[in-house]
């Protein structure tokens, strides 16, 4: 291969790799998110059932 064939699959390469790291990023960030909404949520639901319970609402 000559030496712009080498930097063109290089180059290339790097992209692919980058664009990799990036979707591995965004998908790590929205689990971590959906795990906060749920413990969010969790703890809405023992909210509102101990003032169901309590009937202090």
């Amino acid at each position: 291969m000559n030496n712009k064939g080498f930097a063109i699959s290089t180059i290339l390469y790097g992209m692919i790799i980058m664009a990799t790291l990036i979707l591995f990023l965004f998908v790590g960030g929205l689990s971590f998110r959906k795990k906060t909404t749920d413990d969010l949520t969790s703890q809405i639901e023992q909210e509102l059932n101990a003032c169901v319970q309590d009937k202090t609402c």
